[in-house]
């Protein structure tokens, strides 16, 4: 096994030379249990989607209109207010301030060029040298992959160009050897981009109510492996109103983890097929995924990826074909019915083909019509069950059943199939809802909205006589909200998950509501 370096009472700390530094279960742990909870070594603003309307506060990360907004009386940055407390707090811009006074202009044009926020966490990484001597140790153990990250390959010379090159030339090469001798002792091309190469491994996005997202560094849950099937949610504290505990993450188990196992969450995105979940894990953290899920052909029985017979002259057969070796990138997926063999470039090619025109259905608003044609025509080629279909039927069901138009008794029963089926591959690739949980919460919700609606409509309709009935719709219906809550209880803090919270009480309560209007006990 490797060498243990650290013990506390949930975890310990183990060493090999495949995984590096990684995390086991001191003790077996059950769903809710805390494994670790930490503060960050350091976090930094993101730029925001549209940097030239408007910028994060360097103080508190607040979105502020650029055209409009106050600056940094010392540097000249964007800042929400003038007395915003973060701009003395060392931990957000107290420090960094000193160094982007070199540069202290105010400008209004190419201000996205001008002021590079994603520029902001890599200089506070070199800061903590001086704040948190203790902290910028720990940074230094962090995984780099700097023998990926050479020059000339695309990674590199982005972070070159739009980070490095930004800091060297337009602050610290200008500063006053006191101010550089003081804040940044050991400074160099290099150890940027070292530093670019920490966040980019092992950073986690915290998104803030306000729109504004952040990176921060985390010395320990940064250690967790890598699953397609992680064990584990985190969750950021948000609120600004205990300044002694910005950002800290609590990580939970959200499954049964024997002492012994591996400690893990997921850096990909749980409804991805493995093609794409493996190719993104190899471009940004430099490794291939050899998880079950990534090594079973049908994703734990999901078929996540699968596709329909391609054929022969003749025509295809009824079966399926999925990757002979799901680990090699080179391998031919063959069908399950008949000899016919389909190579993985051409797989890859039709599946980004097809998930760009999902995209753009998406991006377009994505109506009843467009959906069902698209569904249509793409289910010529895919498995039912694929993560494209899977994409569209997660739109539709959140659409069928709201308008007069969308409301039979054939579209109903076609929405609360649609949210079984997919409840059940949701359930099968996240059975702890470390990673869907909003995703869950949406079916669960949609398929109560169903059956209130179907059994709603068969009482008035005569279709159902008596309440005996249709009470079996009411109470799968109370169910589903049931679990649709309890799948957000670790979301709340989140705004979309507060939100989505919300709706859900709502719905609640006005079928609590109906149920007792009609005198129904469920």
């Amino acid at each position: 096994m490797g060498q243990n370096n650290m013990i506390s009472e949930t975890y310990e700390v183990h060493k090999s030379e495949e995984l590096g530094r990684y995390l086991i279960a001191a003790r077996d742990l059950s769903p809710g249990d805390v494994v670790l909870t930490e503060l960050p070594l350091v976090f930094g603003p993101k730029a925001m989607f549209d940097p030239e309307a408007s910028m994060p506060c360097v103080g508190c990360y607040k979105p502020v209109f650029t055209d409009v907004g106050e600056r940094c009386s010392s540097c000249g940055w964007p800042v929400c207010s003038g007395h915003c407390p973060g701009l003395k707090d060392p931990r957000h811009h107290g420090v960094e301030c000193a160094i982007l006074s070199a540069r202290p202009e105010c400008v209004l044009d190419n201000m996205a060029e001008y002021y590079r926020h994603d520029a902001l966490l890599p200089l506070r990484c070199v800061l903590l040298q001086h704040t948190e001597p203790d902290k910028w140790k720990n940074l230094l153990e962090l995984q780099s992959h700097m023998e990926c990250r050479t020059p000339g390959t695309e990674i590199f010379d982005e972070a070159n160009e739009f980070i490095v090159e930004y800091l060297m030339n337009s602050f610290i090469n200008k500063l006053d050897n006191s101010i550089k001798n003081k804040y940044l002792k050991e400074i160099s091309e290099d150890l940027l981009h070292v530093m670019c190469g920490i966040i980019d491994t092992n950073a986690l996005e915290i998104r803030l109510p306000d729109g504004a997202e952040l990176n921060a560094l985390y010395s320990t849950t940064c250690l967790m492996e890598h699953s397609c099937i992680p064990n584990t949610k985190h969750l950021f504290k948000i609120s600004t109103k205990d300044s002694n505990n910005f950002y800290r993450i609590t990580v939970k188990a959200v499954i049964p983890i024997a002492k012994g196992n591996h400690i893990a969450t997921m850096y990909s995105h749980a409804l991805w097929g493995t093609q794409a979940r493996r190719q993104h894990l190899k471009e940004t953290k430099y490794f291939s995924c050899k998880c079950q899920r990534c090594s079973d052909p049908t994703e734990l029985g999901t078929y996540l990826s699968a596709m329909k017979c391609f054929g022969d002259d003749k025509g295809p057969c009824d079966g399926i074909h999925l990757p002979e070796d799901p680990l090699d990138e080179e391998t031919e997926w063959a069908c399950s019915k008949c000899p016919i063999k389909v190579n993985n470039s051409q797989i890859n090619m039709l599946i980004s083909q097809m998930g760009e025109e999902v995209e753009n259905v998406q991006m377009l608003g994505g109506s009843v019509n467009m959906l069902e044609n698209i569904l249509c025509r793409l289910s010529t080629f895919l498995h039912p069950n694929h993560y494209h279909l899977y994409s569209i039927k997660h739109s539709l069901v959140q659409l069928y059943g709201r308008q007069a138009s969308y409301m039979s008794e054939e579209i109903l029963d076609k929405k609360i199939k649609m949210c079984k089926d997919l409840i059940c591959i949701t359930k099968t690739l996240d059975p702890g809802n470390a990673r869907l949980s909003l995703y869950s919460a949406v079916l669960h919700h949609e398929l109560h909205s169903a059956l209130l609606v179907k059994s709603q409509k068969a009482k008035s309709d005569g279709t159902i006589k008596t309440v005996e009935e249709i009470k079996p719709f009411l109470e799968e219906a109370k169910g589903s909200l049931d679990i649709a809550l309890l799948t957000l209880r670790d979301d709340v803090e989140e705004t979309s998950g507060k939100k989505l919270f919300k709706v859900i009480e709502e719905s609640k309560k006005d079928f609590e509501k109906f149920c007792k209007e009609k005198n129904i006990n469920v």
